[in-house]
């Protein structure tokens, strides 16, 4: 099984950006199916299953999602993931999934930063301080010049380590504590990066998300929402990055109650082959919603593959 740190060796967060988007770009889609992953809950527990095929491929991902595994110090999210052939079905590389998952899920919100946020946004806020808030930094230093990075988690020791390793990973940039209504005041970018059930962001008047760009990765199935009423219903323009999000997100859902629908909502692919750019972006707010779906990680996966090969 290729590890992590081999993972992270074999290939960076910008080839993996540029991976999906040349997906879409070349329209590479005809081949693909991806059905709608399965998920089995178990309590507060997750198991997810996500099969894709593309090319010459065939991939499957297990994941296990635990919330509480913060309360022991432990990874929240634990899986595998195997590429095929797609004609044989024969198992060609074996991975283990949480760098994959945190690659592409830090990617898809890396284009979307890419296609929405202001090209000149320098300041970043971060909420979750796990393995999705690192690869959004990745990710937004890969598609903006950040300067400034405002970071918060409820967990003193779990912020300190993550600010300790930004300085040294990122030594240019400006990483701080800070509150939630500093970080979302100071911020032209604001990611949450949590499994939270309860909404993370605090309510705050609609003029102060004017010009910013909430990127939301973290509520996956409909029991989970980050973002409150208020801010939901201050969204001038919704994004996902596929239409699942709107059954499989809590955030998505409640959207509903505020003008969101699949035919009005543009996705990544959409963003991507259209080469959109929001007008006015200073007076709008905005919302990136990403729940991720097995062809992005199959993608991941076959740039892996075919580079060790």
């Amino acid at each position: 099984m290729l590890s992590s740190k081999e993972i992270n060796k074999a290939i960076s967060m910008r080839e993996v950006i540029s991976s999906i988007e040349d997906y879409y770009l070349q329209d590479k889609s005809s081949n693909e199916i991806t059905p709608d992953r399965m998920h089995i809950d178990d309590e507060d527990n997750t198991a997810l299953l996500m099969p894709a095929f593309y090319g010459d491929y065939y991939s499957t991902k297990l994941v296990g999602v635990a919330p509480n595994n913060t309360k022991l110090d432990k990874p929240t999210i634990h899986g595998l993931m195997v590429l095929y052939n797609r004609k044989t079905l024969e198992p060609l590389m074996t991975f283990d999934a949480m760098p994959i998952t945190a690659l592409r899920t830090g990617a898809l919100g890396g284009l979307g930063m890419k296609y929405l946020s202001d090209q000149h946004a320098s300041s970043i806020g971060i909420i979750g301080t796990g393995t999705q808030g690192w690869s959004h930094l990745q990710s937004a230093c890969a598609v903006r010049t950040i300067e400034t990075v405002y970071v918060y988690n409820r967990s003193s020791k779990k912020l300190n380590d993550f600010i300790s390793k930004a300085e040294k990973e990122f030594p240019d940039l400006t990483v701080q504590e800070a509150g939630l209504a500093e970080l979302i005041i100071n911020s032209d970018i604001v990611i949450t990066t949590t499994t939270s059930k309860t909404p993370v962001l605090p309510n705050m008047e609609p003029s102060v998300w004017k010009g910013k760009l909430v990127v939301a990765v973290g509520s996956f199935k409909p029991s989970m929402q980050e973002l409150p009423d208020s801010f939901l219903s201050a969204v001038d323009e919704f994004y996902v990055d596929a239409s699942s999000a709107f059954h499989e997100s809590g955030d998505m859902i409640r959207a509903k109650q505020f003008g969101a629908n699949e035919s009005s909502t543009m996705s990544l692919e959409e963003m991507i082959k259209e080469r959109h750019r929001p007008n006015d972006i200073s007076d709008k707010t905005l919302l990136f919603k990403s729940v991720g779906i097995g062809i992005f990680d199959l993608i991941t996966a076959k740039v892996i593959y075919e580079k060790n090969s």
